[in-house]
Order: structure tokens, then C-alpha cells, then sequence
């Protein structure tokens, strides 16, 4: 389990960000895990899908 303080600073304002707004927080790594449930969604994707054909 990740613990605030192991989190960077931008972490912390995209993750705060998308609680106080109740945005699904899509992210393409693991960071993020704990929060899902919790303090708003999270959705993980491929960075394959972020890159152009």
C-alpha cells in the first residue's frame, strides 16, 4: 500500500482534484489503487491506447 507521503507533490493535486470534483481518476499506472472505492474511481488503460496509429 502507497502512503501519502510516498506520493509526489502532482500526485497529490491530481488526486484531490479529482475527489473534490467526483471525476473516475484514469491513470496508466498502479499509483492510484488505493484510493478506487474509497475517494472516487479509478480506471486504468494501456498507454498503447494513448499513442497514435
Amino acid at each position: 500500500m502507497c502512503y501519502p507521503s510516498q506520493y509526489g507533490k502532482n500526485d497529490l493535486w491530481i488526486a484531490a482534484t479529482a475527489a473534490l470534483l467526483g471525476l473516475t481518476l484514469v491513470t496508466t499506472d498502479k499509483d492510484f489503487d488505493h484510493l478506487h472505492q474509497i475517494f472516487m474511481e479509478v480506471k486504468h488503460i494501456s498507454p498503447q491506447t494513448l499513442m497514435p496509429k
